[in-house]
């Protein structure tokens, strides 16, 4: 944490997409409801905040960063998150927010115009298909080829523009964090902004 980040509490939204991901897998279950809150509440997956960030539990289980983020859950959640109803967890996510608001809350996550359009700012994050590519290479630890990453990453980017994720408004500011060397200089540059 720097000086900026201290004061806000991180609200990781795409993180619940995931954990469901990541629940069904445990569960070897690929049923898939068109009510995602409905199958969070059956599958035990639980939404919580721990030293100002997001944490996923399942069936009481804390999970961590790197089965949340991994790549396999990546791929599959744009997927999901189109498909279904989102309505009942979009209401789930305005309530997180309103109990937070007070704090002082940054919220990371795809769609966040749908569901909390009075924002006061909407950071919208791009980065060269390239870097993309080589950062996530580097995440993953390089198991995964570049071809095969760049075609994910263009995958969700079109799933993603077709869902409506990418909508902007008049509270969006636009950063490109192509030429920052790591995920800190754009963290603190993007935190002067707000």
């Amino acid at each position: 944490m720097n000086k900026h980040s201290a004061k806000f509490i991180f609200i990781d939204a795409g993180s619940i997409y995931r954990g469901i991901m990541q629940a069904l897998k445990q569960s070897n279950n690929e049923n898939l409801p068109n009510d995602p809150y409905e199958l969070m509440r059956n599958l035990q997956v639980e939404f919580k905040i721990e030293d100002r960030a997001t944490v996923i539990y399942i069936a009481g289980n804390k999970i961590s960063d790197e089965e949340i983020h991994s790549a396999s859950n990546a791929e599959k959640v744009s997927k999901f998150a189109r498909n279904v109803n989102n309505e009942n967890l979009y209401k789930f996510a305005r309530e997180i927010i309103k109990s937070f608001k007070e704090y002082n809350i940054i919220i990371s996550g795809r769609g966040l115009q749908y569901i909390y359009p009075e924002m006061t700012k909407h950071i919208f994050i791009k980065c060269t298909l390239e870097e993309r590519v080589s950062r996530r290479y580097n995440q993953y630890g390089q198991k995964y080829s570049k071809d095969e990453i760049r075609k994910t990453i263009i995958e969700r980017d079109q799933l993603h523009e077709q869902s409506g994720f990418n909508k902007q408004g008049k509270n969006t500011i636009i950063v490109d964090v192509t030429n920052y060397k790591t995920a800190s200089e754009a963290a603190n540059h993007i935190l002067t902004l707000i």
